[in-house]
Formats: C-alpha cells, sequence, structure tokens
C-alpha cells in the first residue's frame, strides 16, 4: 500500500510538473544558450566613461521606487568575444525586482588597451562615473552592491580594493579569486588565463600576486556565491579569506544569470537585503 501511495504520489508531481508554464519550472545547471535566450530590455540609457567605444555604462531603472542599486562586471573570461549583452535577461529581472542596474562595459583581451592591467584600469575608470550618475538620480540613498560574474567576479573584487564610495556588499558569482591555481588549469576559460596576463604564473608571479583579490583591502563585506555543479570556475576558487561563502546545490556556472534559478533567488535576496 505504501508503495502504491508512492508512486500515486509521484505521478501527480510529474504531471504538475509537466503542466506548469515553462517560466515557472525550477532551472539548474543552464546552459550559456538558455542564458542569452532569456526575455530581456535593452537598456534605457548609457555614458561613456572614456573615448574607447567599449568604455560604456549601460542603465536598466528599477521598476516603481528603487529598492537597491546593483553595479555589475559581467564575465566572460576576460575575452572580447563575451560582451555584457548575454547577461541582459538577468539585468532586465532584477529591474522588475526593484534593483536599479548599472552594466559596465570594458575592454577585455584581443582590443586594444584590453588585457592585464588595462582592463582592470577601465573598471576603475568606469566606478567613479557610475558614483556620479547615482549622485544624479539621488540613487545613493538606497543600498548599493557592486557585483560581477566569472572574470568579472574577479574584477569586482579587485575593483574594490580601491573604491572610492560605499556599497553595502561586494558580490562575486562564480568568482575567479586565485588566477594563479586557475591559469593552470584546462577548461576554455582557464587557458585563456595567461592570454588574459600575457603569460603564464611562474614566469609572472608578481603579476599574478597584484591581480589576486584580498578582502583586508575591501572596506565593505565580501559575499561569493558559488555553484557546486560548476564546471567552469570549480568550487576551491571560492574559498577567498574573509568571505561568507553561500553554496547553491546544482548550481552550474551560468545559473546566477538566469532568471528562473534558485541561484538567482539567493542573488536576488541578498540585493534586496539592504532594503529590509
Amino acid at each position: 500500500m505504501n508503495k502504491a501511495l508512492y508512486l500515486l504520489a509521484m505521478m501527480v508531481t510529474l504531471s504538475a510538473c509537466q503542466n506548469m508554464p515553462p517560466e515557472a519550472r525550477p532551472f539548474s545547471n543552464v546552459a550559456y544558450t538558455e542564458v542569452v535566450q532569456q526575455p530581456y530590455r535593452i537598456a534605457t540609457s548609457n555614458r561613456a566613461y572614456g573615448d574607447n567605444v567599449l568604455q560604456r555604462v549601460f542603465y536598466w531603472p528599477g521598476a516603481d521606487s528603487p529598492q537597491s542599486v546593483l553595479i555589475f562586471i559581467h564575465g566572460g573570461c576576460w575575452l572580447n568575444a563575451y560582451d555584457y549583452t548575454h547577461a541582459r535577461g538577468l539585468f532586465t529581472a532584477l529591474a522588475k525586482q526593484g534593483v536599479a542596474t548599472f552594466a559596465i562595459e570594458y575592454r577585455r583581451t584581443g582590443d586594444t588597451g584590453g588585457g592585464w592591467p588595462g582592463t582592470l584600469t577601465d573598471i576603475q575608470q568606469a566606478l567613479p562615473a557610475v558614483k556620479q550618475w547615482l549622485d544624479e538620480k539621488s540613487l545613493g540613498e538606497v543600498p548599493v552592491y557592486l557585483a560581477g560574474h566569472s572574470a568579472g567576479g574577479h574584477l569586482a573584487l579587485l575593483a574594490a580594493q580601491s573604491l572610492t564610495f560605499p556599497v553595502e556588499k561586494v558580490i562575486g558569482l562564480a568568482a575567479i579569486t586565485d588566477p594563479a591555481t586557475y591559469a593552470k588549469g584546462t577548461n576554455s576559460c582557464q587557458t585563456a588565463t595567461p592570454q588574459f596576463f600575457a603569460g603564464m604564473p611562474d614566469e609572472l608571479a608578481e603579476v599574478y600576486a597584484a591581480a589576486t583579490p584580498d578582502t583586508v583591502n575591501i572596506e565593505a563585506p565580501v559575499i561569493l556565491l558559488q555553484g557546486d555543479a560548476d564546471a567552469i570556475v570549480p568550487v576551491t576558487q571560492s574559498q577567498l579569506a574573509g568571505s561568507e561563502v553561500i553554496i547553491s546545490e546544482g548550481a552550474g556556472h551560468f545559473d546566477w544569470l538566469h532568471s528562473q534559478t534558485p541561484a538567482y533567488q539567493l542573488l536576488l535576496e541578498q540585493l534586496l537585503k539592504g532594503a529590509e
């Protein structure tokens, strides 16, 4: 009898899942293609922070009265093959939840002026321009967060070390925190690391050391959100002293960018905590 009831319950559950609209079904370990296929709105406005066409900040205003502000640095292995547009579904979803979002575009490996240290210099140059924009819109009155995904998480953590205005938290989403170790890996993103730094760690020990985030130099709390099914940035990269680590079970590398995943809900929870 117990077995029959169990099977009946499973059939009901499966039937319910099959009858759910696609947007209501739970997602985990999503592919990059699923991220870029999300519905999105284009940015309502953008501003330059430098002379290069890539030195721009794009803005998605929060619905109604903004609850918080996110300054976001996209990932993509530091390569110019990946720009901010792959995360527009995320920015759109967050804006609907009341999170006003500023996405920083920047020069990357393959761009003139990109690579190390030019890419980080772009981020450092962009942040004061975002702060000026925040002040003009009186958005500095709500909690402001700095976050980045993957290689963008690495840049966010480094830029936070020289930040000239306060933020509520610095959030790394599947962030690369130990580039020297990461550069020795074999997946496609790991093998792009020596391209970014123009050499391997044993050749450029001082460069890699300078590019390794240190929470001692970051005034705001550092939160690392990591999926345990991430095949691109391993869980070991979330072992950064002085940070709080939150693991999303079953989450892959791109779950943080997809609004139908539990990982996204963890991110949203962090971004709305300061508005409570």
